[in-house]
């Protein structure tokens, strides 16, 4: 079985909490200084944010549950000859749970944005909308949004769509990958695990962090540029990305691309324990990258900012976990 290494301190005359913080590895601290920074956003503006004492106290109860999580490799992952099919089954998948609890609160992040999309510019709403338009129209001659899209048709929206859609199986499977080892691997965590999960987590904070201070939403949001647009058509892709997008979107939430830096952040990650994996990775992270602009989710500014904020989360990421065995 693999594990990663623990980091280990002195226990004498230190106390739990010390203790169990000296146990922490690069992905918990990334997901602790993340939960810190909103809470301290939230204080700061707090005469702009009606909700702020909820997210301060929420995110010091998360900071409390993770210095409460048992360590890496504790004695109740390791499977014993006693266990039953039900309990060693249940330990695999709390053991599993452990170890990649971070990605499940992407999803809860992302959404929290919207309450602080606008903090610190209150009398200046999505400021930062207008100069994506201008980046844009300097770097390429046009709206790529509107270009592509327009040039377009119903089997191109369905595939652009469909590599939209590839987000989800691409960050979700690229993280089980890195856990199972892939089809040759022995043991859990895989090769390469603590580095893929150390550099999407940062590809995705690394996004949230600007959103409070880059607020811009994307062309699907401005009215004017819409109505000049003909209306996608796809039966199974595009009807579903426009399910999750009314359901889940978050306006506002544009710059950089937390799609694009989150799979590619997490695409260099994988690269170290699974090369040929990567090499696939890329290819949905290149059509992913395509399709946020194509479907007007996003600015192509975005999409390369996206991918410059993916390439700092693997190199910060490659950094803290070059000592690491898994």
């Amino acid at each position: 079985m693999h594990t990663e290494p623990q980091n280990h301190v002195r226990t004498s005359g230190a106390g739990p909490i010390a203790t169990r913080l000296g146990a922490w590895n690069a992905v918990d601290w990334t997901l602790a200084l993340y939960v810190a920074f909103v809470a301290l956003v939230a204080a700061i503006w707090a005469f702009a944010i009606p909700q702020w004492p909820y997210i301060v106290l929420g995110h010091a109860a998360i900071l409390a549950a993770l210095v409460a999580l048992p360590r890496r490799g504790a004695a109740w992952e390791r499977p014993r000859p006693a266990d039953s099919r039900v309990l060693a089954g249940s330990r695999a998948v709390l053991r599993f749970l452990r170890y990649t609890y971070p990605a499940l609160l992407l999803t809860p992040f992302f959404e929290e944005v919207w309450l602080t999309i606008n903090a610190t510019s209150p009398q200046a709403p999505y400021w930062f909308e207008p100069h994506l338009y201008a980046i844009d129209r300097a770097l390429f001659g046009a709206v790529p949004a509107v270009a592509l899209s327009q040039a377009g048709g119903p089997l191109l929206d369905e595939i652009m769509h469909a590599f939209y859609f590839s987000y989800y199986p691409l960050i979700i499977g690229g993280i089980v990958i890195a856990w199972s080892g892939g089809r040759r691997g022995r043991g859990t965590p895989g090769p390469g695990f603590h580095t893929a999960m150390t550099c999407v987590m940062l590809g995705f904070f690394l996004s949230f962090v600007w959103y409070p201070f880059l607020p811009a939403r994307g062309p699907w949001e401005n009215p004017q540029l819409m109505a000049g647009l003909r209306p996608f058509d796809g039966p199974v892709f595009t009807a579903a990305i426009k399910l999750i997008i009314a359901g889940a979107a978050v306006s506002g939430a544009c710059f950089p691309s937390a799609h694009v830096s989150g799979a590619w952040a997490l695409t260099f990650g994988l690269y170290r324990g699974h090369p040929k994996v990567a090499r696939w990775w890329a290819l949905l992270a290149t059509g992913l990258s395509v399709s946020c602009v194509y479907t007007r989710y996003h600015h192509a500014a975005d999409v390369l900012a996206g991918f410059t904020v993916a390439t700092v989360a693997a190199v910060i990421g490659y950094s803290l976990t070059r000592h690491s065995r898994s």
